[in-house]
């Protein structure tokens, strides 16, 4: 498992957003939480966000699907706790892997408490964009 997450960190500094401006272009939520995807959660979730990617199968537990996150919510997406566990990382390890980094802890370190609530807002709004109908 070490090994697993020492592949992932390793993917996931070389994958994420680089320089002052990683994130900040005046882009809408949406385009800005694309572009965080790809550079923090493909390397585990994916290019389509189904747990797929190049790191996952180090992992101990299987990403999450992203894609059926509302449809695991009587159809709604659950935007408020998607939000909480980007902040906070997963509380209850049966609702996922414990080894999901805590992305709140890491934006802090890039910004003010400002800027990581646009960060995970946009994450939260790029996912909710790729659920499955």
């Amino acid at each position: 498992m070490a090994a697993g997450i020492a592949a992932a960190s390793a993917a996931i500094t070389l994958a994420a957003p680089q320089g002052p401006s990683a994130g900040v272009a005046m882009r809408g939520p949406v385009e800005e939480g694309a572009d965080m995807y790809r550079g923090y959660c493909a390397p585990c979730h994916g290019a389509k966000g189904i747990g797929d990617g190049p790191v996952a199968a180090a992992l101990q537990t299987k990403p999450t699907d992203l894609t059926r996150l509302a449809a695991a919510n009587q159809g709604q997406f659950p935007a408020q706790r998607v939000a909480m566990v980007l902040d906070f990382g997963v509380m209850v390890p049966a609702h996922g892997s414990t080894d999901m980094p805590t992305w709140g802890s890491t934006f802090r370190v890039m910004g003010d408490e400002a800027t990581v609530r646009r960060r995970i807002t946009a994450l939260t709004r790029y996912l909710e964009t790729i659920q499955k109908k």
